[in-house]
């Protein structure tokens, strides 16, 4: 039985030995250096569990649980808060609650306005950031300046960042522009999809929108520019290609799925999680400028944040550290939503096989999210609501049901009385701090 927890703790020592080296956090999470005087197996043997808010798919938690489980003897307990991007509610007041209760909280990046707004969760504090990066690797820029970081404050450690890319089933270059890419879908008879289910479109059209200077709102009062016309033109260029396809409402797996199995010739697309590229698969960046690129992270990338009722900071550090790209996380993270590769290779990783492997996604990811030119994702407080208007009128301009600038007209007047609502001031705030500011 000794030599058996001798193994455990050899097996964990990497993520416990930088966790347990840390400074205190501030804002109610309770001083770490009063667990640091105990060992690490009185750590592990505590009756308390780790209370962990999970923001997701309840088919996620028995994956958390055994992971958890195989490098800690730490138990945790898992409250979840149903969320899925098929049918976006608002989860403010459930997310507010739980908060409450919870030590550690995985989340979407959407939300984390939110949770910053009511002082939820805290910042992580230099050791945290400086100890995950020695031991995990920096993040990628991208990831660092779009998720991790609201107004110079690190908040969150980013868990995954798929990006949507164009793909194609024969050799082809990087399209030049989305009107380019408009002629091909063309000239291939519509035999070609991009993601157009309930819960993408609002994300689809925003990808088609990074190059335009002047992002969704102005940043002294909120108003929103989608009736300027560069965003109607990138709708009606959408709607008109959307009609070119043979089929419509699918995810980007979905699309990833028919273009591997030669349904479609190209398209827009995500490939499912742990899934390697075929060979045969051409890869490219979206169509767009290589010198206009700005990158747009997913609204709903999973985070974990620590919260500021955080009871066990140690350990709740630990399981952070270990969810980020720890050792043992690894089948967690190729099977859980929206998980994924946030970290640049290092030599540590290496040893754990974690390098960037010959996959060709994963080499384009690791070559687009090295830019540090980030958009912010409608992070705004409650700003799931505002993703969830915009995707329903965008649906409702490519069924047809409403012309481009009226759809946006209504998706501009939602969003104003969504910052009526919730605050004027407050989300001037917010958005400033998601395009970097203090303010």
């Amino acid at each position: 039985m000794n030599r058996l927890r001798n193994e455990r703790f050899t097996r964990r020592h990497l993520v416990q030995s930088g966790l347990l080296c840390s400074t205190g956090i501030l804002l109610g999470c309770r001083d770490s250096e009063s667990d640091l005087s105990q060992p690490v197996e009185a750590l592990n043997r505590r009756a308390i569990p780790l209370r962990v808010l999970y923001v997701g798919k309840a088919e996620d938690i028995p994956l958390l649980e055994r992971g958890w489980s195989s490098i800690s003897e730490q138990p945790i307990e898992i409250r979840l808060v149903p969320f899925s991007r098929e049918a976006i509610t608002s989860i403010s007041d459930p997310l507010r609650d739980a908060f409450a209760a919870s030590d550690v909280a995985i989340v979407p990046l959407a939300t984390l306005a939110s949770i910053q707004h009511s002082q939820a969760a805290v910042a992580l504090g230099d050791s945290l950031v400086q100890k995950t990066s020695e031991e995990l690797g920096p993040l990628y820029p991208a990831v660092r300046n779009g998720a991790a970081t609201i107004g110079g404050t690190m908040i969150c450690l980013p868990l995954g960042a798929r990006q949507s890319c164009f793909v194609a089933a024969d050799t082809m270059d990087r399209i030049e522009s989305w009107e380019a890419y408009d002629q091909i879908v063309q000239a291939w008879g519509g035999d070609a999809a991009e993601p157009t289910a309930e819960g993408w479109l609002a994300g689809s059209y925003l990808v088609r929108c990074v190059g335009i200077r002047d992002w969704l709102f102005q940043s002294e009062s909120l108003e929103p520019l989608l009736l300027d016309s560069a965003y109607v033109e990138s709708l009606s260029l959408m709607v008109k290609t959307c009609n070119r396809y043979q089929n419509q409402g699918q995810t980007p797996e979905q699309v990833w799925h028919a273009i591997s199995a030669g349904e479609y010739r190209g398209g827009i697309a995500i490939p499912p999680m742990n899934l390697e590229t075929p060979a045969v698969l051409s890869i490219h960046a979206l169509p767009g400028n290589s010198t206009d690129d700005r990158v747009l992270l997913d609204p709903f990338l999973p985070v974990v944040t620590l919260s500021a009722s955080c009871r066990q900071t140690a350990i709740a550090r630990q399981f952070m550290v270990w969810l980020g790209g720890g050792d043992g996380s690894e089948s967690v993270r190729s099977q859980v939503s929206g998980m994924g590769m946030v970290r640049m290779p290092t030599a540590m990783s290496s040893q754990r096989g974690t390098l960037i492997s010959s996959d060709g996604y994963a080499q384009f990811l690791s070559r687009h999210l090295a830019n540090p030119v980030t958009l912010p994702s409608l992070q705004l407080i409650q700003g799931e609501r505002y993703y969830a208007a915009l995707d329903r009128q965008v649906g409702l301009a490519i069924s047809g049901a409403m012309k481009p600038a009226e759809a946006l007209e209504k998706v501009c007047s939602e969003w104003n009385r969504l910052t009526d609502e919730i605050g004027r001031e407050d989300q001037v705030r917010a958005w400033k701090r998601a395009n970097g500011l203090r303010g």
